[in-house]
């Protein structure tokens, strides 16, 4: 059953020391449940339950592919309800091409010995989707640290490095990464553009092989899982 939460508003005038109502309105506000049916219905008209099947918990849905490949049994969709939006959450291996990974190159550090070795990885300070209906508005509202490294080739997919790497000039093959285009310490993920053109992505906490999303808007949530769920069952 789907959840209304309803927002009353009362305006009143004094007349001779006494209140009086003079008007009422009454506002609908959308509550976690009322996404989740939306998604649900949404899933239902794609025809994603020909080849999904559904678990429902406590906590959650999970969608299964009803005939998974070997070693492909783990939950592909994830729609847990919160109380005023709807997390969903999608493997991260289908993701990664979908969505735009900040980070820094970072030395790597020997586990056994404490000690930063020569070889840098790529280390995600943040992950992002931008809507495609929002893509022109993303790119127009970036905030200006970003504008050069986004802007300039209209990047919304892919890896960007926040940071430049150089070389060392006694030791050629050791790579320094220094000149922090952003520094690490100031970086926020909500302050990259116009908060309503994209959504941030994080690990989910109880599948670690997910990102996870919350949403609150009906618009943005059927653009998101109509868009992922299509590839989702393309999947052999």
């Amino acid at each position: 059953m789907s959840k209304i939460i309803y927002d009353v508003i009362q305006r009143f005038e004094v007349e001779n020391g006494v209140p009086r109502l003079i008007s009422t309105n009454i506002q609908v506000i959308e509550g976690g449940e009322d996404l989740m049916s939306l998604a649900t219905n949404l899933l239902d008209k794609l025809g994603f339950y020909d080849k999904f099947e559904e678990n429902r918990t406590s906590q959650y849905i999970g969608y299964r592919l009803k005939n998974p490949g070997k070693g492909a049994k783990r939950y592909q969709l994830i729609l847990a309800q919160r109380k005023e939006e709807l997390c969903i959450s999608i493997p991260q291996k289908i993701l990664w091409e979908q969505v735009l990974k900040l980070g820094y190159w970072t030395l790597i550090t020997d586990k056994n010995s404490g000690i930063s070795v020569s070889e840098i990885g790529f280390c995600l300070y943040g992950v992002v989707w931008i809507l495609p209906s929002k893509k022109e508005i993303f790119l127009a509202s970036l905030f200006p640290q970003y504008w050069d490294i986004l802007q300039h080739q209209e990047k919304t997919l892919g890896e960007i490095a926040l940071n430049k790497c150089t070389y060392d000039h006694y030791e050629p093959s050791f790579i320094i990464p220094d000149s922090e285009i952003i520094p690490r310490n100031s970086f926020r993920i909500q302050d990259l553009s116009e908060n309503s053109s994209y959504l941030i992505l994080s690990e989910d906490r109880l599948f670690p092989y997910m990102w996870q999303v919350c949403i609150t808007s009906n618009k943005v949530l059927e653009e998101f899982l109509g868009y992922f769920a299509k590839i989702l069952m393309q999947q052999k």
